[in-house]
């Protein structure tokens, strides 16, 4: 397995590296290599690389499967598994998973489609975890209390900073005064600050870069017509020595509609936005109103009803009454443009591994000749 990090979160891959060795991993099985772009892409096009798991945005992942394509050899050796992230391919800012901000750019030029066709060939499998703009659904008749810290989970974890957050929120009009409220009062107790201190709850973002487009898409959500409820600015700390790091304050929006940037693009950064519904029927029609597809999460004191909408719900990944609990037997991945193949849980080894059909007989053989 050869992974493959982000220049901007480089230590703890070897981290993890050296606790795989202190645990008795055999040398070779788990390999780091650091690098820019023309090594992401080196690998991605090696011959002995046999799978790909690549977790990043939608316009990259479009273009990793395309390399795949491209290569023009099949993989002929022993499984290798490489994480790429966005910037391989784009030269420009990216990350491996969702503890690391991702500045989203497009891919001029690759239609999904015409790569989707290139993929039938199956040069190589591949595993893709992309972007997502995922709903969570707040019903009127919910715990109040528990909405609330759902709804700080789904935005604010990791700087906002998750692929799958669910940062439509979707709040049933009768108690959305209330819901906004408790929201944006949680929000302003939020401790920003040294991510190694106990008591912090929200640390800088990845880099300048994407502290830059998060306060963009902000500003854009209040000239659509938004109302920023508190945050969306940027942070100095107290502490000198982190006066120049990329901090924010976390950011509710209200009067949003879903025509908006900052309702149908993925952030990647502490930005919520509340969206007023009234029935059951409605909330589902928009809430699947997107390309993306990888998380949604309902809270409502009916179990009928919740288990009724996430069946409705075109996402990989759903929670009832929390969200963003993801223990490892549970499997992780998205529909749509969110990607696909999953990670996590014993569905995984399906698309970790190959398999064979052996026949053996053990009699005469029946001839037709």
């Amino acid at each position: 397995m050869v992974f493959k990090p982000s220049p901007f979160t480089p230590v703890s891959a070897l981290l993890l590296a050296e606790i795989y060795a202190e645990a008795g991993v055999p040398p070779g099985l788990f390999n780091v290599v650091q690098g820019g772009a023309a090594t992401g892409q080196f690998l991605c096009q090696h011959p002995h690389v046999a799978k790909v798991s690549f977790t990043g945005s939608v316009p990259t992942g479009v273009k990793v499967r395309w390399l795949l394509d491209v290569a023009g050899e099949p993989a002929r050796t022993v499984w290798d598994s490489l994480w790429l992230l966005p910037n391989q391919l784009e030269g420009a800012g990216g990350s491996l998973g969702p503890s690391s901000g991702v500045p989203r750019r497009s891919v001029e030029g690759v239609l999904v489609s015409q790569i989707m066709e290139l993929s039938a060939k199956g040069i190589k499998p591949v595993t893709l975890e992309l972007g997502g703009k995922s709903p969570l659904i707040i019903f009127s008749d919910c715990d109040l209390e528990n909405a609330v810290r759902g709804a700080m989970m789904a935005n604010f974890l990791t700087q906002g900073q998750v692929c799958c957050n669910g940062t439509r929120v979707f709040v049933q009009r009768a108690i959305l005064d209330k819901f906004t409220e408790e929201v944006v009062e949680q929000t302003q107790k939020i401790k920003i600050g040294d991510p190694l201190l106990e008591d912090t709850r929200m640390g800088p973002l990845i880099n300048r870069p994407h502290l830059e487009r998060v306060l963009g898409f902000v500003k854009s959500a209040e000239q659509q017509g938004a109302r920023v409820l508190c945050g969306g600015d940027p942070y100095v700390p107290k502490d000198p020595k982190l006066k120049d790091g990329y901090y924010m304050r976390p950011c509710v929006l209200t009067d949003c509609r879903d025509d908006m940037t900052c309702v149908k693009e993925e952030i990647f950064g502490p930005v919520m936005s509340i969206l007023p519904f009234d029935t059951e029927a409605e909330v589902l029609e928009r809430a699947n109103d997107t390309t993306f597809g990888l998380a949604a999460g309902v809270f409502t004191r009916d179990i009928q009803r919740a288990h009724r909408v996430v069946a409705e719900l075109q996402a990989g990944s759903c929670f009832i009454n929390n969200y963003n609990v993801s223990p490892v037997e549970l499997p992780f991945g998205g529909y749509k443009k969110s990607g696909f193949g999953r990670e996590n849980g014993r569905v995984t080894i399906e698309y970790y591994s190959q398999l064979k059909t052996v026949y053996v007989e053990m009699g005469d053989v029946e001839t037709a000749f």
